[in-house]
């Protein structure tokens, strides 16, 4: 018997041996291979995002960080790197061991050449829908009173819209505008602009890129319907001591940067102040002395290498809106105030640890806060109304290299949400009120898995699962609704930690893309996104009556199902890209209000709201010319976006607010000599749908006591939803970049910035009102235009 074991064993023992011979020769080549890091940076050492790397026969690209790890053979290697708006740079390095190396890249010159990027292209990445915009072009564009502004920019890709002039939100193929995840170096914000939209609170001395995904959104993003917004900040000066700035017509701004231990850990911070308030005092009349406005931006970053396979950064930020209206009546010396404040902060921990040439991971811990708050006076009465909402993070995110064909991706996240739907105190004369809506409490998670695979030669395949949960929790207040949705008069307390709604879905994620040729390809795309977060809003602007809220028994999780497809063609000899896209986009479970709903203090805002659904499909045209003196892109769009409620429009589907059925957008940025640069941007789109009137009544409530004369009101009688369009929305605006001394060797250097928006003086509308005219005794709808032509003039400095 034990020789019958025995025998038995002997195909084991020699599969086993096998087994280990192959290991050990694996180990073995293995060890043949070293690891080469690369950190790619401009002349300002700030990090170059997807640059083209290619060592021997092996491509790839660089980070959002500017860092890219390549496996090699010990020996002598070429490493060649290239990136659009910079000069090809070639480094020949004999590799024994692991090795780090920075590479520094040199814009290019006025006559450049044509830049073939060796690493991945649109044609050639797998991730389709997605734009990448650099510093340097950002700057180039010509925006409102000189001030540089990644949400502005974006605005002009296509499927990528805004309200119009201080459109505060961004709509994305269809989506609303808290449908889109906005991230400063991975840190969710919550209100992303300034002065009702007229800015973004990215200040651009701080911004190092924005990354824009409009579809096929990866497994790692999550949490809107929409799309990704990613800003990365600039890291700090490693080497030296800089200073920089610029006064302009409406704001300044000054930054400064240097190592904390030279070679290893840096520092960013900057700030930006608006003095709208300043100005105020010198044109405005007495009686408004103390009205005015302003807003205040200030960032910070520290980044740490601890060696050379961790890092540390610290990021953080903090801006505010503060407005004022104070007017005193002449005739009854009586007082009336008006004060807002609306505002973010944001701070994150992020380390970064490259474990193996194959294994990369990164943790982070975020917190991030929105406030907005307004105090009402008259004499001695007054109102004081706040809101806001906390969030608390920690997030783990791994990549894996399994070899030049195959990566992974897997991750995960936990969100503490505190909501702060309102909280209020009145004084009225003699009367005394304090209301506070209950304070509400989420807590969100998700974990993903996704890979990205060449197939083969043409074929390549992204995929994964991003599997998402979130329940809302107590200690709360909340009123119990029918079954109707109706609410029964009715409240039920819920102590701490006790499950009120619990939700939890799978998101699948797939790419596929196939080479046509070598700068030609097709992509398609399907994307599931769940959001669990809504926007409470009756207006266009964000202030002063937007609520974040979560999901609930009542307010489903909103679900989008996006279906994209593309084609990319290349012309390397001209530096030209060209790509359209088509998508349709199914949306469930979309939130409006009913007419006339009262968002403040509310403790019934879920009984306020309707739910319904909508879909958004269009095509997507795209032309670009990266390389050469003349660089630019024409962007084109043609897309149709509705919703359907039960209870509005009698079930039927209705344009949405910012349906927009034709936007055009062409920019252009045109180096004449070393000193000038020209830059221009055209917009033209459909106007905004809204719901108007299509009739009036005057009605008699009855007659005067004292006067005998009638008491008349007037009322309105609406058609259907959002059947009018506002006239067209199109603008031109032109701006002069001006060094006088390009060649100047001297620390310090400055330039000047001039600017005109609106050239042609287009009064387009901002919103539509109707007004009387007594004399024709008709009714007419008036419009109101926010910005007509305004130049702008802005001196940048750097030592």
């Amino acid at each position: 018997m034990f020789e019958q074991m025995a025998n038995r064993r002997k195909p084991f023992l020699i599969g086993f041996w096998h087994f280990l011979i192959l290991l050990f020769a694996t180990l073995k080549g293995y060890g043949q291979v070293r690891s080469l890091k690369l950190f790619v940076s401009d002349s300002q050492q700030q990090p170059v995002a997807n640059a083209g790397i290619k060592v021997d026969t092996a491509v790839t690209i660089t980070d959002m960080s500017g860092n890219a790890h390549v496996a090699v053979a010990p020996g002598k290697c070429q490493v060649v790197v290239t990136a659009p708006g910079y000069q090809p740079a070639e480094k020949i390095m004999m590799i024994q061991g692991d090795t780090s190396v920075p590479l520094e890249l040199k814009p290019a010159q006025t006559q450049l050449k044509t830049i073939t990027v060796y690493g991945e292209r649109q044609v050639t990445l797998g991730q389709m829908s997605t734009h990448i915009i650099g510093i340097d072009q950002l700057k180039r564009m010509p925006v409102l009173f000189g001030e540089v502004d990644p949400l502005k920019t974006i605005t002009l890709l296509p499927g990528v819209k805004n309200g119009g002039d201080a459109g505060a939100g961004i709509y994305v193929r269809g989506g609303g505008p808290d449908q889109n995840l906005v991230l400063l170096d991975g840190i969710t914000v919550y209100n992303p602009n300034h002065l009702l939209g007229a800015f973004s609170i990215f200040n651009g001395d701080a911004v190092n890129n924005v990354e824009v995904i409009k579809g096929g959104m990866p497994a790692e993003y999550g949490g809107r319907l929409s799309s990704v917004i990613a800003v990365t900040s600039r890291d700090g000066n490693k080497d030296s001591l800089k200073v920089s700035g610029g006064i302009g017509l409406i704001s300044s701004r000054l930054t400064a940067e240097g190592p904390l231990v030279k070679g290893k850990s840096s520092f960013l911070i900057s700030a930006r102040r608006t003095y709208f308030d300043q100005l105020a005092k010198l044109i405005a009349p007495d009686s408004f002395r103390n009205s005015g406005y302003y807003f205040y931006d200030i960032n910070a970053k520290v980044t740490y290498d601890i060696n050379a396979s961790n890092s540390l950064a610290l990021t953080f930020y903090n801006g505010k809106d503060k407005f004022a209206y104070a007017r005193e009546q002449e005739s009854s010396g009586r007082k009336r105030n008006f004060r807002a404040d609306w505002g973010n902060a944001i701070a994150g921990l992020t380390w970064k640890q490259q474990i193996s040439k194959k294994l990369h991971q990164e943790l982070s811990l975020v917190y991030s806060y929105f406030n907005l708050g307004s105090n009402v006076t008259y004499d001695t009465d007054g109102i004081i109304f706040s809101s806001g909402l906390n969030d608390y993070q920690i997030k783990n995110d791994w990549l894996y290299h399994a070899n030049d064909k195959l990566f992974l991706k897997a991750g995960w996240q936990l969100i503490r949400h505190e909501f702060k739907p309102g909280a209020g105190e009145t004084n009225a004369g003699q009367q005394e009120f304090d209301a506070k809506i209950s304070k509400q409490y989420g807590r969100e998670a998700a974990g993903y898995l996704s890979a990205g695979w060449d197939v083969s030669r043409l074929f390549h395949v992204t995929g994964g699962l991003r599997v998402s949960y979130f329940d809302q929790v107590g200690p709360t207040e909340r009123v119990i609704y029918g079954e109707d949705g109706v609410p029964t008069g009715k409240s039920e307390k819920y102590n701490k930690g006790v499950v009120i709604a619990r939700y939890y879905y799978p998101e699948p994620r797939l790419g596929l893309r196939y080479l046509l040729a070598k700068d030609a390809s097709l992509k398609l795309s399907y994307t599931r996104t769940v959001q669990y977060l809504q926007l409470a809003t009756t207006s266009a602007a964000t202030f002063p009556s937007d609520l974040w809220i979560p999901v609930s028994k009542l307010i489903k999780p909103g679900i989008a199902d996006q279906v994209a497809a593309g084609f990319y063609q290349e012309f390397p000899e001209k530096g030209y890209e060209f790509s359209i896209e088509t998508y349709y986009k199914r949306l469930q479970n979309q939130v409006e209000f009913k007419p006339g709903a009262q968002l403040l203090l509310n403790q019934n805002l879920e009984g306020e709201m309707v739910f319904g659904t909508g879909r958004a499909y269009g095509i997507e045209l795209l032309l670009q010319k990266k390389t050469g003196a003349l660089t630019g892109w024409i962007g084109y769009t043609l897309s149709r976006t509705e919703r359907t409620f039960p209870e509005l429009n009698n079930g039927k589907p209705y344009p949405y607010r910012y349906d927009r059925t034709h936007d055009l957008s062409i920019t252009a940025n045109y180096q004449l000599s070393k000193k000038w640069i020209f830059s221009g941007v055209f917009v033209y789109g459909t106007g905004n749908a809204l719901t108007m009137p299509n009739g009036r009544f005057v009605y008699n409530l009855g007659y005067n006591t004292k006067t005998d004369e009638p008491v008349l009101t007037n009322i309105d009688q609406y058609g259907k939803v959002n059947d009018y369009r506002m006239p067209a929305y199109h603008r031109l605006d032109l701006s002069f970049s001006f060094t006088p001394n390009p060649d100047s060797k001297k620390r310090f250097k400055s330039n000047w910035v001039f600017g005109v928006y609106n050239v042609y003086n287009r009064m387009n509308p901002y919103f539509i009102y109707l007004d009387v005219d007594e004399e024709k005794e008709t009714i007419q709808g008036k419009q109101v235009t926010l910005f007509p032509i305004l130049p702008s003039v802005t001196w940048n400095f750097n030592f």
